[in-house]
């Protein structure tokens, strides 16, 4: 899936690209050299959809350079999303004939795309112009044009424009018909996990972060959206920690937990993070906190459902 990021220089995509795709904080990104000319990055969103990353550097001559015969169809075709971004703080009316250029050629070279994306960035900005940008970009629009485009104030600082690309994504995934095959098989698996030990579980997609699935069915909670995990080598001994456990409750036929689980502890029930594959990582809550539910939890994370699921987002190239 090929995903057109696409505006001035100054605006943002670089930013939002990192910070949605990659899980980068504000921080990080707040001093980023400007693009030069294309950078082509692929990424695996939700664990599901591949995704093929154009982020353009707006500088005039890189513009200019993109919209010349010789390069227009190489940008502008088999583009699956296009986004175009503008930095609404500052006003600039050439940003029109960008724009003009921008829907023109994207339309003739990928006319099965049937929505565009304005996102007006910087509006956390006291200076920002979101309303006084919109006429600009959408005054004696080409009617054909007209109604295949969406505005969106958006903020990368705050996090709303990394809300609206993934929007943007989830629309692309309820199109694809491979996708949604792929999200019911996992679904099924975790469905499997969910029947044996009584708990729910929740897919996560690395590094950015994102729910791919889970038994909960799906939810709006954004801190649940959009969540990094950090799982590695641990400070505190998860193999003696697992031992005691285990002695505890006088069981010995389990496999020890690898240091890529990580068990936390509420006073209703535990929270046991495992990573799946490079690239997703699975969380189960269980309901209670009695010694049986935790250790079959235990049981099928190093069981066959498990495995299936393991083998099944590595057949998938997930």
């Amino acid at each position: 899936m090929k995903v057109l990021l696409f505006g001035p220089a100054g605006a943002g995509k670089t930013s939002l690209m990192r910070t949605t795709c990659l899980g980068y904080n504000f921080m990080k990104v707040l001093n980023l050299k400007p693009t030069k000319g294309v950078s082509r990055e692929n990424f695996i969103f939700r664990g599901i959809l591949e995704l093929s990353i154009w982020d353009l550097g707006g500088q005039e001559r890189y513009l200019e350079r993109y919209f010349s015969e010789s390069q227009r169809e190489l940008i502008f075709s088999e583009v699956t999303a296009a986004v175009f971004m503008v930095d609404s703080a500052i006003i600039d009316a050439e940003v029109r004939d960008i724009f003009d250029n921008f829907l023109k050629y994207l339309f003739e070279f990928s006319p099965e795309i049937d929505q565009a994306y304005v996102l007006l960035n910087k509006i956390d900005l006291q200076e920002s112009k979101e309303d006084e940008f919109y006429e600009i970009l959408s005054k004696n629009l080409n009617g054909e044009f007209k109604d295949k485009i969406s505005f969106t104030p958006v903020s990368v600082k705050e996090g709303s424009a990394q809300h609206r690309l993934i929007e943007i994504l989830d629309y692309e995934i309820q199109k694809s018909t491979l996708s949604l095959q792929r999200l019911g098989k996992v679904r099924h698996l975790l469905d499997e996990l969910k029947l044996t030990t009584l708990s729910e579980f929740l897919l996560f997609n690395q590094p950015d972060g994102l729910l791919i699935t889970s038994t909960l069915g799906k939810f709006e909670s954004k801190p649940l959206q959009f969540m990094k995990f950090e799982i590695g080598t641990l400070d505190s001994n998860i193999y003696n920690l697992y031992q005691q456990i285990m002695e505890l409750q006088n069981i010995s036929n389990l496999s020890p937990l690898k240091l890529s689980t990580v068990v936390y502890e509420s006073e209703d029930c535990w929270i046991i993070v495992k990573e799946v594959i490079n690239g997703a990582v699975l969380m189960a809550v269980t309901r209670g906190k009695q010694p049986e539910i935790f250790s079959g939890v235990l049981s099928a994370l190093n069981g066959e459902i498990f495995n299936n699921l393991q083998i099944y987002l590595k057949s998938s190239e997930f």
